[in-house]
């Protein structure tokens, strides 16, 4: 058994889940590897009167309504529980959430029940893929993606996976994002000597795909994407 568990989320996203593990008998370290910070964002009159928004993280539902005051009853899609969870905070509930917590998914299954073309603002950040706003435009929809934030490595981080590093300990490290491994990997590749002590946990096929990428394995991937269910059966699998 691995007893200590690496957290690589934003700071203050990472407090719930070392409790959670500290008392299922773990020890927790928290690096955070990603940080976000708003973007001064005006909207325009055609993004504002749009027909439908799309929330594909929490902190785009949260930069969104700290920035534009809701006047109109807009249709919304979310991804994710946390996001649907995060939406409710500022009063509102999506007239749509996809049975798999993936962009995939969500596009095909959204498409084929709002076949009818809609206008559609779609909050992200700097680091936010593509295929989503390029999907809906090639379908003949009226997209806005408008960036919101700004995801960063934080700098003190860096000094922190040093310093994990040369305890020379047997970690789980969970990524929950495609640039929290990336952040990761530009520190980890220099020492290629630690891999070994390393089981890489992750949330979600892309997470997933850019970690294999690099050459590395991921051990625990749950069938549900959020962070409960990862951290279920990492808990589990590491007590048989």
């Amino acid at each position: 058994m691995i007893k200590k568990v690496v957290l690589t989320r934003e700071a203050s996203k990472n407090i719930k889940w070392q409790a959670y593990f500290a008392e299922n008998g773990f020890v927790v370290d928290s690096v955070p590897l990603i940080e976000t910070k708003p973007q001064n964002v005006v909207f325009t009159s055609e993004q504002q009167n749009v027909e439908w928004i799309f929330f594909t993280s929490v902190n785009a539902v949260e930069y969104f309504f700290k920035q534009h005051k809701v006047t109109k009853p807009y249709k919304y899609a979310v991804i994710g529980e946390k996001t649907k969870e995060k939406l409710a905070d500022y009063g509102h509930f999506p007239s749509f959430i996809p049975t798999l917590y993936q962009t995939e998914p969500f596009l095909s299954e959204w498409l084929e029940k709002y076949p009818e073309k809609t206008s559609i603002l779609l909050p992200k950040s700097n680091l936010s893929r593509t295929v989503m706003e390029d999907t809906l435009k090639e379908k003949g929809y009226v997209i806005f993606p408008v960036e919101l934030y700004e995801t960063i490595f934080p700098t003190k981080s860096k000094s922190l996976l040093k310093q994990l590093f040369t305890q020379n300990e047997n970690q789980i490290i969970i990524f929950a994002s495609p640039s929290a491994w990336k952040n990761f990997y530009s520190v980890a590749k220099n020492f290629p000597s630690q891999k070994g002590n390393w089981r890489i946990a992750s949330i979600g096929n892309v997470t997933t795909k850019a970690i294999l990428a690099d050459g590395y394995e991921v051990t625990y991937q749950a069938e549900t994407f959020t962070m409960k269910n990862l951290a279920d059966l990492i808990i589990q699998e590491e007590y048989k």
